[in-house]
C-alpha cells in the first residue's frame, strides 16, 4: 500500500501549530511583525505541500543514443 500524498505527520501538525502561534504572538507584538511572520509561515506551508504533492522529485533521463552516422 502506498501513503496518501496528502497525509499529514505528527511532525507537520506540530509545525503548522506552531507557525500560527507565532503568527498569532507576532501580530501582538505589532502589525508589520505579524504580516512578515505571516509571509514566511504562507511560504513555508506552500513549500511543505508541495513537497508532500511530489512536485520537487524529477523523472529519469532516458538517454536516447544517437543516430548511426550515415555511409
Amino acid at each position: 500500500m502506498t501513503r496518501p500524498n496528502l497525509q499529514i505527520s505528527v511532525r507537520g501538525m506540530i509545525a503548522i501549530v506552531a507557525c500560527v502561534a507565532t503568527n498569532f504572538w507576532l501580530f501582538r507584538v505589532g502589525f508589520l511583525f505579524g504580516l512578515l511572520g505571516l509571509n514566511v509561515t504562507k511560504h513555508v506551508l506552500t513549500a511543505y505541500l508541495c513537497h508532500s504533492v511530489g512536485l520537487d522529485r524529477r523523472e529519469a533521463v532516458v538517454a536516447v543514443p544517437p543516430p548511426p552516422p550515415e555511409v
